[in-house]
């Protein structure tokens, strides 16, 4: 399962989905991850939340779809009880609008169905503006 915390940039995302995965804490019966491209966050997610910077693994550029769907897998084959993996601003590690992920969120919908892992993602856009490949998954979760 995908979910998406949309809104326009400024809107508050982050704030969101920190609050998620701390609360998530409470009732996750699994490992929690939050992957974001900065260390600014760091100390605002509990301990038992593992957190990563993408950009420390894979650089401060942009990176390839390709590569950080390999990171993600890396990750999911590195630690099969992951429960929930939130991830804040995917395009801005892709360096991509949300219009141009399409072959990310397909990628990424596939590897939820078949790791059984949920994930949360921050995507800078409002729902009436998803392109229609989005709205799909939108409607699933």
């Amino acid at each position: 399962m995908i979910k998406f915390i949309t809104g326009a940039k400024g809107t508050g995302k982050t704030k969101i989905i920190i609050d998620m995965a701390n609360d998530n804490v409470e009732v996750a019966k699994g490992d929690i991850v939050f992957l974001t491209d900065t260390d600014r966050y760091m100390y605002s997610l509990r301990y038992q939340v593992r957190v990563v910077n993408v950009s420390g693994w894979l650089g401060d550029a942009p990176i390839s779809e390709e590569a950080l769907m390999g990171f993600i897998r890396g990750i999911l084959a590195g630690n099969h009880d992951i429960e929930t993996l939130y991830i804040d601003g995917a395009h801005r590690m892709l360096g991509k609008t949300v219009q141009e992920m399409e072959s990310f969120f397909t990628d990424l919908y596939a590897t939820a169905k078949d790791s059984e892992t949920r994930f949360v993602l921050t995507v800078s856009e409002d729902e009436v503006n998803f392109p229609e490949f989005l709205s799909k998954y939108a409607k699933e979760a």
